[in-house]
């Protein structure tokens, strides 16, 4: 028999969406807004090269207004349009991208994701949040590791603070829930089980619905349930660690994300200005 468990995690994406949207509709607004709206002259006056019709009143013919077009000022060409990739409405983009550092990139940050807004807008118990992190632990440990080996040369001036103070927090934490796992003694089978079923919940995940689910057997669950008691004795709550607020720029590595890699920033929140 196959256990689901579900968390709040797709709210991220629920909630960046909603913004960009506002953001559009704001846009739009302005836009409409900057309209003018007498047309009074537009409407009225008469074509420059047209002739003015004789007055009734008189013999005299009023001459035609004539326009040299040498004279007329040479408009910029238009600008080159605006090309704009659509993100999958399902999943987590870059999870298989060709992409190494990308694709690592998608697993370590969407799995944040999921365990960060489970612990901002979950209702379940401590223990229900601990056992997701362990849960998330395989994948995210291994993420770490790939992504700081296939690290862009273009980056490296960012490497050491990005890998120690801006994802270095999270992947230490996660890391404590990796050991708790080998500390039950959950084999190598058990292992890749966790991390098949939280890299299927990370590529079906419907930013549409509130829910992540893990789908993993009864006997997987129990060890993930005791690794967590484990992990628990061992770290505060994810929403009181203080170890996870961090205040780190790092401005080449943002650009490198939202140029280069499938999700476009998104998953760092650079979309919806969050930190």
């Amino acid at each position: 028999m196959k256990t689901q468990r579900s968390s709040g995690a797709r709210l991220a994406v629920a909630i960046a969406m909603s913004l960009i949207l506002a953001s559009c509709t704001r846009s739009g607004d302005d836009a409409a807004e900057s309209q003018p709206t007498d047309t009074t002259t537009a409407t009225t006056a008469a074509p420059a090269t047209s002739a003015v019709p004789t007055n009734p009143d008189t013999t005299t013919t009023v001459a035609p207004i004539t326009v040299d077009s040498t004279a007329a000022p040479t408009l910029p060409p238009p600008a080159a349009p605006v090309t704009v990739v659509d993100l999958a409405e399902v999943g987590t983009p870059g999870l298989d991208s060709d992409d190494a550092f990308c694709a690592s990139w998608s697993r370590f940050a969407g799995s944040f994701q999921v365990v960060a807004v489970t612990a901002a807008f979950g209702s379940g118990p401590p223990e229900q949040l601990a056992a997701l992190e362990v849960a998330a632990a395989p994948t995210v440990t291994s993420a770490y590791r790939d992504l700081l080996d296939n690290w862009p040369d273009e980056l490296a001036d960012e490497k050491s603070l990005v890998a120690d103070e801006f994802l270095g927090p999270f992947a230490r934490r996660i890391g404590d829930a990796r050991e708790a796992l080998d500390a039950v003694g959950a084999g190598d089978d058990t292992i890749a089980a966790i991390s098949e079923a939280w890299l299927a919940g990370l590529a079906e995940r419907d930013p549409s619905t509130p829910e992540f689910v893990v789908d993993l057997s009864d006997e997987v669950w129990a060890t993930v349930d005791e690794a967590a008691v484990v992990f628990a004795g061992q770290r505060v709550p994810f929403g009181t660690d203080p170890s996870l607020v961090t205040n780190v720029v790092t401005p080449l590595t943002d650009e490198y994300l939202a140029v280069s890699c499938p999700d476009q920033g998104t998953l760092s929140g650079q979309e919806v200005g969050t930190p």
